[in-house]
């Protein structure tokens, strides 16, 4: 059950994230409208604040169940999942359905505001000609990264662990050390 409780959770930080994002891109991305440049920096720093938020909720939550006892290599990939069965659902809708001429594929439209981080690399697909019958489903690639990068990012919540104790290791090692009294005086 806490399973779900964390994918919800998880799930929730995306929602937020993509429309913290979502609010903020049209004056990000308007700065400098025709320097490429300028929009892929930006699109970058997009996904690198999205993936920074993600790691530190997910490496947090793995340095807890270590503290607890808890702790399982694949509970990340597991929250993970739960927090893109949503997506996925949407990804298959958005694949599947074929709209006639003149009308909008609505699922891959939620899709691309659910995905705002990596909007600027889906403008570029839609914008190549050659690439453009890739859309939707390249969509696929973050949903996949999304999985993998929350396990991973829980995982790093066990090397974080470690690391804590090691320095309190030294820690008390550096005290007993200066608490010997030398008594050959």
């Amino acid at each position: 059950m806490w399973f779900v409780k964390r994918g919800l959770r998880l799930l929730g930080t995306h929602a937020v994230m993509s429309l913290i994002q979502f609010i903020f891109m049209p004056s990000l991305f308007s700065i400098l409208e025709n320097s490429q440049i300028y929009q892929w920096l930006m699109g970058i720093l997009y996904i690198a604040v999205f993936w920074f938020i993600i790691y530190l909720e997910m490496s947090g939550r793995g340095l807890d169940d270590c503290k607890k006892g808890l702790y399982a290599g694949y509970n990340g990939f597991i929250t993970g999942l739960i927090a893109s069965v949503p997506v996925i659902v949407m990804y298959i809708l958005a694949v599947a359905y074929q709209p006639g001429p003149n009308q909008v594929n609505w699922f891959s439209t939620a899709l691309r505001a659910w995905l705002i981080p990596y909007i600027k690399i889906f403008v570029t697909f839609d914008a190549s000609t050659s690439m453009s019958s890739l859309m939707p489903g390249i969509f696929i690639i973050p949903i996949l990264l999304f999985i993998l990068g929350a396990g991973i990012s829980y995982m790093d919540g066990s090397r974080r662990r470690k690391k804590i104790l090691d320095i309190i290791d030294k820690s008390n090692a550096m005290r007993e050390e200066k608490s010997k009294v030398n008594t050959n005086k």
